[in-house]
């Protein structure tokens, strides 16, 4: 019994330290342009959303560079940026928040970028990013869901509004 004790703890140590030195893994940007949102009309005062959703193929993203067993160990939003898609531009607009999330219940949406205020007759908005949102486990599901928040300063009635969001997050691949 206790030959087969040892023999399990110096096992457990050996995976342990193999984990451990694996290193921090290979730095990849990933960047995603032109992401459509459309705000569905009515809208109210207030924060008003708009839900898109992308699909991250390691191996696509990564071209010759992937090795069969390569995850995403961490993520971070490097750059956010919006532009209006509709002819109101940033009318009534007061402030932008991108959060993401996935269909993993145990995994927190995460706000990852904020504007607030825009910046007075801006044609695009670069959005301050939070570099403690960690993205990691959210991205390591493949199927993302970027939500757009935009704050408006009164009541919209007169149809959807329209926005694209272009991104760069920094991912850690082990």
């Amino acid at each position: 019994m206790f030959k087969y004790l040892r023999t399990i703890g110096i096992v457990a140590i050996s995976v342990f330290m193999v984990a451990s030195c694996s290193g921090p893994g290979e730095i990849h940007e990933y960047s995603v342009n032109d992401l459509e949102f459309s705000l569905e009309g009515p809208l109210f005062a207030g924060p008003n959303s708009g839900q898109a959703e992308i699909s991250i193929d390691l191996a696509e993203a990564l071209g010759e560079a992937y090795v069969d067993g390569m995850r995403i160990s961490d993520a971070r939003l490097t750059s956010a940026t919006v532009t209006p898609n509709d002819s109101l531009g940033f009318a009534n607009i007061n402030a932008f928040i991108v959060s993401f999330a996935s269909d993993n219940e145990d995994v927190s949406m995460q706000e990852a970028a904020v504007k607030n205020p825009l910046d007075e007759g801006a044609t695009e908005a670069s959005l301050n990013v939070a570099p403690e949102a960690e993205l990691g486990e959210i991205m390591e599901e493949g199927k993302v869901y970027v939500v757009l928040d935009a704050d408006l300063a009164e009541d919209y009635w007169d149809g959807n509004r329209d926005f694209k969001l272009n991104f760069t997050l920094e991912l850690t691949i082990k």
